[in-house]
């Protein structure tokens, strides 16, 4: 019985690791495609510079207004890039959260059920204990007996 239950419990443990586990690669998973977002942001970005600086003309004024239209197209890109990048992190970071929530929880579990298994094994030395001054007991009721029917033949 307590080898069944300490497998069923160890079975139990690996499904919620196994459970656990697949959470963190779902989340990490999804931070890999914002990154992957980003780059694909940032290349494009640098296509539409380089087609830019190709259509500059003489004129230093129109040079300066492409060139500072870039800067802030740069900036504007950078910012949605960061954005993308925090937004990852801080999925990241809660699903490592969600990870150690769910870590503490089997941990508690695991500890009642050893708590739960000595209980059992206690009950039952008790109950051992107590069978045994009533067998004795029911031994020398029997013997008496006995001996009375022994003593009217």
């Amino acid at each position: 019985m307590t080898n069944k239950k300490d497998f069923s419990d160890y079975v139990l443990e690996k499904k919620i690791d196994a459970e656990v586990s697949e959470e963190i690669n779902k989340k990490k998973q999804n931070a890999s495609t914002y990154v992957d977002q980003v780059g694909t942001n940032q290349q494009t970005q640098g296509s539409a510079t380089k087609q830019m600086a190709n259509q500059t003309t003489q004129s230093p004024q129109q040079f300066q207004q492409l060139l500072n239209q870039l800067k802030n197209q740069t900036q504007t890109q950078q910012q949605q890039t960061d954005g993308q990048v925090n937004q990852a992190i801080q999925q990241a970071i809660n699903a490592l959260s969600q990870a150690q929530q769910s870590i503490q929880a089997n941990q508690v579990f695991y500890q009642m059920n050893q708590l739960l298994d000595q209980s059992t094994k206690q009950l039952q030395q008790l109950n051992q204990q107590n069978q045994q001054p009533q067998q004795q007991q029911q031994q020398q009721q029997q013997q008496q007996m006995q001996q009375s029917g022994q003593q009217l033949q």
